[in-house]
């Protein structure tokens, strides 16, 4: 896919394809940001668009003959590493070395695009520090990383640094429409998804968290719930922090729902649209001391807190201000 042609990242490609059009394409890139936000897709246009023998506007043109061999994963000058387990190891920096030393074959540069650049070990990382202080010929180096400060800075103060932020919502809404996620499910799976296209993938085919499902069963029937069926629920989430953490999240925001649904709102603002009514019959005060409660639990959980007492606890006192008011 052509650089123009992606979403999400517009400032970062702008900022290559002006490189790219006035020819000043740096020697080493540092691509740093949260996972699943497009680092790595980018990378493989830009790496195309640097190769192209006849690039248009900073993108590559897809038909010269650079460009067929590169869409075909057989390209010379293309050099792609990936660590070698946990970790790149200094085997590979050395074969690196190896590879780049001799002049492009059908390119004007080599390219070296490197995945997970932050599990090079030390001597790894000295390797390759001296070959980006004295590259063997016309190479580019693509750094890609998810946490990018973990990097020697030696290797970081001789790479451009490109910052990739969070997708906004608009374009990860966009997407899940276009994989037919239903327009009451949208607002919530573009918040769950968190600015990231791999999650908003994964949502698309697989819906909300199997998690929502609870929350919302317990909220519908906590009213009505005895002593013996709360301790039962508690007993599900001792030793699951993540787990309570996603419960309570989703809790609060049905909660959140309700009372924006409670004041007439547009149905855009609701993130739960599938489930407009569950609280209808909790009073506005339930609702407000609810999520007021709920968060403070969320804050409990960074501490050495007992999961089961946290649960249970919070459930009690959401039940009696449901029933008090």
């Amino acid at each position: 896919m052509r650089l123009s042609a992606m979403e999400g990242q517009e400032q970062v490609i702008r900022s290559l394809q002006r490189g790219l059009i006035h020819e000043r394409v740096g020697h080493a890139y540092l691509f740093s940001g949260t996972p699943g936000v497009g680092k790595k897709t980018i990378a493989r246009a830009f790496a195309q668009s640097i190769l192209c023998l006849q690039p248009q506007a900073g993108d590559a043109c897809d038909v010269c003959p650079s460009c067929r061999q590169y869409l075909s994963d057989n390209h010379p000058d293309m050099t792609w590493l990936q660590p070698d387990g946990a970790t790149l190891k200094i085997d590979q920096i050395r074969g690196l070395r190896q590879r780049i030393r001799y002049r492009p074959y059908e390119s004007p540069s080599q390219v070296v695009i490197m995945e997970q650049a932050d599990t090079m070990q030390p001597p790894a990382a000295n390797a390759l520090l001296k070959i980006l202080e004295e590259p063997p010929g016309p190479v580019v180096f693509i750094l890609i990383s998810d946490r990018g400060q973990a990097l020697l800075e030696t290797i970081r103060s001789r790479c451009l640094p490109v910052a990739f932020g969070p997708v906004p919502d608009e374009a990860i809404a966009a997407f899940l429409q276009g994989q037919g996620v239903a327009e009451t499910q949208v607002t919530l799976l573009t918040l769950l998804a968190e600015g990231r296209w791999d999650r908003a993938a994964r949502l698309a085919k697989e819906g909300p968290p199997p998690i929502r499902e609870k929350a919302i069963a317990l909220l519908k029937e906590l009213p009505q719930a005895g002593e013996v069926t709360i301790f039962r629920w508690a007993e599900e989430w001792d030793k699951n922090k993540e787990g309570i953490a996603e419960l309570l999240d989703t809790m609060a925001l049905l909660m959140r729902d309700q009372l924006l649904i409670n004041q007439q709102v547009p149905e855009s603002l609701i993130v739960n649209g599938d489930c407009a009514g569950l609280l209808v019959h909790w009073p506005p005060a339930a609702l407000l001391d609810g999520v007021e409660k709920v968060l403070a639990a969320r804050n409990w959980l960074t501490s050495n807190v007992s999961g089961k007492l946290l649960v249970e606890d919070l459930l009690m006192t959401l039940r009696e201000h449901v029933r008090r008011r």
